[in-house]
């Protein structure tokens, strides 16, 4: 099921440094010069922090804000270390339908706050049509 992810990337030194003293478990951690599968390499280190397992919009950015509410003084290392890269993705089941194939999605102004305080963008992923879906 899609969920919502805090990803961070940039250098080694950053990342060790903040899994060192923010005292967050992520869902994964990756370096700088690891194998990647299709033969690639990847290009900077990061991590991926879990933000909210529900699903649809509404749910995950209740629980994405609760979480960075509950783990403020952790999540305020991103900013002041300075990271390349930092995006809270939204994995998402496409509700588009016959009669409606273009439906909207709205971002709540908490997670628009909470995005800037990190620095980071927003990201809607699209995991195709959800089971049992019309």
């Amino acid at each position: 099921m899609p969920s919502c992810v805090l990803r961070v990337s940039g250098s080694t030194a950053k990342v060790r440094q903040f899994l060192a003293q923010s005292g967050l478990q992520p869902l994964r951690v990756f370096w700088k010069g690891e194998a990647r599968p299709g033969g690639r390499v990847t290009q900077q280190s990061g991590f991926n922090i879990e933000l909210s397992a529900a699903e649809g919009l509404s749910a995950q950015a209740r629980q994405a804000v609760r979480f960075a509410r509950q783990h403020q003084t952790a999540l305020s290392l991103i900013p002041k270390l300075g990271f390349r890269a930092v995006s809270i993705d939204f994995g998402l089941y496409d509700l588009a339908t016959e009669d409606q194939p273009w439906p909207s999605y709205s971002v709540p102004t908490a997670v628009a706050q909470l995005a800037a305080e990190l620095g980071a963008t927003i990201e809607l992923s699209f995991y195709g049509v959800a089971e049992g879906a019309p």
